[in-house]
C-alpha cells in the first residue's frame, strides 16, 4: 500500500515537472541559432542629476593637480607627500554632479555641458580642452550612480550598484539570482523616470521580442518588477516544496508496515 503511494507521489513529480517546463523556460520563440534583431552594445548617456568622478592625469603630474577635484583627505595627503617631494598614487577623488541644465563645475575650465553624452565622450572632450595645457592628458570619467532595483519573484531582491554604463534586463536578473519558480516570465516590468515622469513597460522572457525593446538595456535608477504567477502554478510549486517531506513519509510508512507485518508473523518464521 505504502509502496503504491510512493510510486503515485513519483509519478506526479514528474508530471508537474514536465508541465510547468513551458512555463519556466526562457527564449521559447528562439527555435534555431542565427541572429537575433536589437541593438547591441547600447551605452546610457549622462542626464541631469547623474553623480560621476573624472580623474586627469598626464606625465607632468604637478599641471594635472589643478584639474582634479580631491577629497578633503586626498588633499591633506597630497600637501604631505608633495613636501617630500614625491608622486600620490592613491588618492579620491570628489563626485560631479550634473545640474539641472545639463552641465558640470569644473575645475579651472568653468562649466563643462556633458548631459546627452557618454562617459568616453565627455573624457575626449575634457581632453581637447586639456591639450593646450598639458602633455599627453589622460582623462578618466566613472558613473557613480548606475543603480538598478530589482523587486518581486527573484532569489534576492535588492538595490545593486554597477561599475560600468551598460546593463541589459538579462544581467540585472542575474545579478539578483534569477527569477522564482513563482516568477511570472511573461510579465516584466520596467519601471523608468523619463522627461519628468515615469514610464512603464512589460517584457516577455519568453519572447525574442525582448531584446528589440528599448527597455532591454536597463539605465540609471530603473526599477525592474518580477510579477507573481496565479495560483494554479503556486500549488504546483507546493507540492514540488513539500515532496521531500511526502517521500520521507511514505518511507517511514513502508518500514512501520513491514515491522508490524514481521510481529504479526514471527512466530511462523520461527517455527519454519
Amino acid at each position: 500500500m505504502f509502496r503504491k503511494l510512493l510510486l503515485c507521489a513519483l509519478a506526479a513529480l514528474l508530471l508537474a515537472s514536465c508541465g510547468s517546463h513551458k512555463d519556466l523556460a526562457y527564449f521559447q520563440e528562439v527555435v534555431q541559432s542565427g541572429q537575433l534583431e536589437g541593438e547591441v552594445g547600447q551605452v546610457n548617456t549622462i542626464r541631469p542629476g547623474d553623480v560621476m568622478t573624472i580623474s586627469v592625469s598626464s606625465s607632468r603630474p604637478e599641471l594635472a593637480i589643478p584639474y582634479n577635484l580631491f577629497s578633503s583627505r586626498s588633499q591633506i595627503a597630497t600637501s604631505a607627500t608633495n613636501s617630500a617631494n614625491r608622486v600620490i598614487s592613491n588618492v579620491t577623488y570628489e563626485g560631479y554632479t550634473v545640474d539641472d541644465e545639463g552641465c558640470i563645475d569644473f575645475p579651472v575650465l568653468g562649466k563643462i555641458e556633458v548631459a546627452g553624452l557618454t562617459r568616453h565622450q565627455i573624457a575626449e572632450k575634457i581632453k581637447a580642452l586639456l591639450e593646450p595645457v598639458m602633455p599627453d592628458p589622460v582623462v578618466t570619467v566613472t558613473l557613480l550612480n548606475f543603480y538598478v532595483t530589482v523587486i518581486g519573484e527573484v532569489a534576492r531582491p535588492g538595490t545593486y550598484n554597477f561599475p560600468g554604463d551598460r546593463l541589459t534586463l538579462l544581467e540585472a536578473l542575474g545579478f539578483s539570482g534569477d527569477l522564482t519558480v513563482y516568477g511570472n516570465r511573461e510579465k516584466v516590468m520596467v519601471i523608468r523616470e523619463e522627461n519628468g515622469g515615469r514610464h512603464v513597460e512589460i517584457l516577455n522572457l519568453k519572447s525574442k521580442d525582448i531584446f528589440s525593446s528599448p527597455y532591454f538595456y536597463l539605465r540609471q535608477n530603473d526599477v525592474v518588477y518580477v510579477e507573481s504567477v496565479g495560483a494554479k502554478a503556486k500549488s504546483v510549486s507546493t507540492f514540488t516544496t513539500y515532496f521531500p517531506i511526502i517521500t520521507s513519509l511514505a518511507s517511514l510508512g513502508t518500514a512501520i508496515a513491514s515491522m508490524l507485518y514481521y510481529v504479526a508473523n514471527a512466530s511462523r518464521f520461527m517455527n519454519n
